[in-house]
Formats: C-alpha cells, sequence, structure tokens
C-alpha cells in the first residue's frame, strides 16, 4: 500500500505542528517554507494558555525552556497609571518566534517520527497549486513540481486554495518590536491607551528583553509617519531609544473561517480564519488549527490513514474531514472572535475604558465573560499603581 502523502505550504507554528502530527502518523511530509530560518516575524510572541496543551504536545516543557521560552502567570491590564492583574489559570508561555519556529520545525523532522525523513524546501516560494480527483500539485518557483493527496496550506494567507487568500481588517496594521525594557517578567501586560488610535501589550522574552506589539489604526500612522511616533502617541512613556531592532508590520487577520476550495486542499492558521490578536489568540489558534487538521487526516479510517487516496470514494472521505474541520473551527471561533473583537474594541475606545474602569474590581461584571469565553483568568489578585 503506498505511503500517503501531503504538502505543508508554510513553516510558522501552524504549520509545523500539521507536519509534526501527520508524519507522527506516517505520512510523507513535503514542507515548502519560503524564508530561511531563524526570522523574525510580526506577532505578539505570547501564546494564548488555551494553546499550552497542544503546544507542549510537539514542543515539551524542557525543550521550550531550553529554547528561551519563558512562563507568564499573570495578565496585567494598565490604563492612566493604574493596573489590574489577574492569574492565568494555566501558566501561558512567551518565546521569539525566531525561537519558536525554528524548535517545531525542528520537532516536526524529527528522525525518530514513523514516517519518510521530512521534505524541507527552505527557502522556496510556491509559484502555483492545483488539484485533481486523484492527487494534488504544488509548483515552486524554481520549476520544481510537487505532488501529494492533500496540501495543507499554512502560509499566512491561503492564496494558492481555489477559495483565494484570507482578507485583512481593514484601517488598521499590526506592528511588532523588541524594546530593552524591563517589566515584570512573569506577566503579559495590556495598555488601554489614553487616546484613540489602537492598543499594545509587552511580554518579556529575555532578559532585560521586552516584546511591544500594538494594533495601530493607519490614519494615527499617516500622521505621524512613523511607527515610533504613532506609538509615542498611545503610550507617553515610550522611548524609540529603547527599541533594539526595526518595527516589523503586517496586514491584521480579520475573516471569519474561509472553508477550503478543493476536498484535497485545507486551510489552517490565519489562512483559514482571523482572530483578534488580544492575548496570543491568533499564535493559540495556528498551533491548534494545524494540530486539529492533522489528526483528523490521519485518524483511523480518514483519508490519509489508509494509504493514497483516489477514486471517489477517497474524495468523499476527503471532503468530510474538511466538514469535520470546518465544524470544529466553526465551534472554536462562535464565541472566542467576537469576545477578542470586543475586549480589542474596549482597549482601542478610551472613554470606554476609563468607564467601565471601577469595574474591573468586580471582574464577574466586565472582563469575567470575555476570560471565561476565552479560556483566560477571572480572579483579580492584585490592584494598585503601575510599574
Amino acid at each position: 500500500m503506498p505511503t500517503p502523502s501531503a504538502i505543508v505550504i508554510g513553516g510558522g507554528p501552524a504549520g509545523a505542528c500539521a507536519a509534526y502530527w501527520l508524519r507522527a502518523a506516517g505520512v510523507a511530509v513535503t514542507l515548502v517554507e519560503r524564508a530561511p530560518f531563524p526570522r523574525h516575524k510580526p506577532c505578539g510572541e505570547f501564546i494564548s494558555p488555551a494553546a499550552t496543551a497542544e503546544l507542549q504536545a510537539v514542543a515539551p516543557g524542557p525543550a521550550l525552556l531550553a529554547a528561551g521560552a519563558r512562563r507568564v502567570s499573570t495578565l496585567e491590564l494598565v490604563r492612566a497609571g493604574r493596573r489590574v492583574r489577574w492569574p492565568l489559570p494555566v501558566p501561558a508561555w512567551s518565546l521569539s518566534r525566531a525561537a519558536l519556529d525554528a524548535l517545531l520545525l525542528a520537532a516536526a523532522a524529527d528522525p525518530a517520527l514513523p514516517a519518510p525523513p521530512l521534505d524541507l524546501r527552505q527557502p522556496a516560494a510556491v509559484s502555483q497549486a492545483w488539484y485533481t480527483d486523484t492527487s494534488a500539485h504544488v509548483r515552486l518557483s524554481d520549476g520544481a513540481q510537487l505532488c501529494a493527496d492533500a496540501v495543507v496550506h499554512a502560509d499566512g494567507s491561503g492564496r494558492h486554495d481555489p477559495a483565494g487568500p484570507a482578507p485583512s481588517r481593514r484601517g488598521v496594521v499590526g506592528a511588532k518590536c523588541h524594546l530593552r525594557l524591563r517589566i515584570d517578567p512573569d506577566a503579559l501586560v495590556m495598555h488601554a491607551p489614553p487616546v484613540r488610535g489602537g492598543y499594545f501589550g509587552l511580554v518579556t522574552i529575555g532578559p532585560g528583553l521586552v516584546t511591544c506589539a500594538a494594533v495601530l489604526q493607519r490614519g494615527l500612522l499617516a500622521s505621524d509617519a512613523s511607527i515610533d511616533r504613532a506609538l509615542r502617541t498611545l503610550w507617553p512613556a515610550y522611548d524609540p531609544a529603547d527599541r533594539d531592532g526595526p518595527w516589523m508590520a503586517c496586514p491584521v487577520p480579520g475573516s471569519g473561517h474561509i472553508p477550503a476550495g478543493h476536498p484535497r486542499s485545507f486551510r489552517v492558521g490565519n489562512a483559514a480564519a482571523g482572530v483578534e490578536p488580544v492575548g496570543g489568540e491568533g499564535i493559540g489558534l495556528a498551533i491548534w488549527s494545524g494540530t486539529r487538521c492533522a489528526r483528523l487526516l490521519t485518524a483511523p479510517g480518514a483519508p490519509l490513514s489508509r494509504g493514497a487516496a483516489a477514486g471517489a470514494e477517497a474524495m468523499a472521505a476527503l471532503a468530510r474531514t474538511q466538514a469535520r474541520l470546518a465544524r470544529d473551527y466553526r465551534r472554536r471561533l462562535r464565541l472566542r472572535r467576537p469576545a477578542c473583537r470586543a475586549a480589542a474594541w474596549v482597549l482601542e475606545q478610551p472613554g470606554l475604558s476609563a468607564a467601565l474602569w471601577p469595574l474591573l474590581s468586580l471582574p464577574a461584571c466586565t472582563l469575567a465573560p470575555w476570560y471565561a469565553l476565552t479560556g483566560k483568568p477571572r480572579r483579580v489578585i492584585t490592584t494598585g499603581p503601575a510599574l
């Protein structure tokens, strides 16, 4: 019986987790990644505690710590020099994308997995993908042609799926840089700015090194022509001299779940759906979705669990697997997506955050519903002036 096969486009958390679990089930995997590693990406570099189990299943705690990851046990909200703090029910992780992506890709390539060696094409760009009833095909920019039973789109866009690229949220841009700054090393610190224009968060990723990730209105950037000046508008204490390296910017994912356009095509991560990047939900969704997609494709009786898929029966099985992944996605996003957007909206509206601030000592009346819907904590542990 032929070995089942898959092509994974994209080597970030979604793609690497998909490749890991596909290979763990004996699937022959070709992974195509455009950029050489290590590489920095626009990302908050905080992984939602909702994805802790999936992350540690691929990269156990000792491996994460050896790569430089830090445990994050507290969420802190800051506004106008005041703060409120909640414990995370399960400690989360923070880690630079340069380290995280390399760690997960190494796990996916582990020769101990019961599958043929990972066929890693890096750096390599996809120029075209097409699908038939019997196979899926990918052509690389160097002319090489790949063929497999299925393609997993984990490139953040899904532009090579027949359904087309995922749309972005209009009017905003995501920005990220590293700062030489000291904050509470155990906390994710979210700021509700004193003026409109966006929101931002801070998390420690190394000794004296902090990731600053922001969602900024394009109008603010147009008037200031500088992310430094835009952030200074939102955060008067910000000093550009603290910046360690350049700003990186990207669109902000903004779509609901996008069904794939062919039974042999599967979308994960930002290629499948967008969640407001508040509290690590974006990277958490990437890890979850890559894991879930691979597990469904290789479950007993699933298309990639019984040799090369072909014929009408195999196409029907692929379509059923695709439908189940879509149902799981919708179930996961049904409450999480509007809750994250609502939380971001509060952070973006100074008047609203000011009005709600007195209620934060009663979290059951305000942010507790959001925490419950997204797996976040609900019990205030300390209050007082901001550090």
